[in-house]
């Protein structure tokens, strides 16, 4: 159930801004899963890292859902899938601040900047459900 959450809400970062920038003279800059881009929607700068993760965070998360009869490759993807939700974190901030660093501008932040950390304490939650259930089925095997 959570990891089919962090999913969602990873898949839903691939849609629209994450957040806006606005610079002196009513430039606008917005952040997505392609970069950022201008006011018309002309990517202006890659974001090839940032793009890689936001892809492969639901990717493997989808994947981690169906390996259910490996618990502890699935608790090692968990894991990954946390990491890489943190690391999106970082590095929209590192981006952001950098951005800032070129031109001076102010943030306009979206609801969609909460789904990294959002998805990482779901993905937390997810291991420590795969762990319980590794420890219990590990009990049932002592007891035969």
């Amino acid at each position: 159930m959570f990891l089919l959450a962090v999913a969602l809400l990873s898949g839903l970062m691939l849609t629209g801004d994450l957040i806006q920038l606005t610079a002196g003279g009513g430039t606008v800059f917005s952040m997505s899963f392609l970069g950022m881009e201008n006011n018309g929607g002309e990517v202006i700068q890659r974001l090839w890292p940032m793009t890689v993760i936001l892809a492969v965070v639901p990717l493997l998360a989808l994947v981690t859902i169906f390996l259910y009869k490996k618990r502890s490759l699935q608790m090692r993807l968990t894991m990954l899938v946390l990491l890489l939700s943190l690391g999106t974190l970082i590095l929209g901030a590192f981006y952001v601040l950098m951005f800032d660093r070129k031109i001076d501008v102010n943030i306009i932040w979206k609801v969609k900047v909460l789904f990294p950390l959002i998805t990482a304490i779901l993905a937390w939650l997810a291991w420590r459900a795969i762990l319980k259930d590794e420890v219990r089925v590990r009990s049932y095997d002592r007891l035969r």
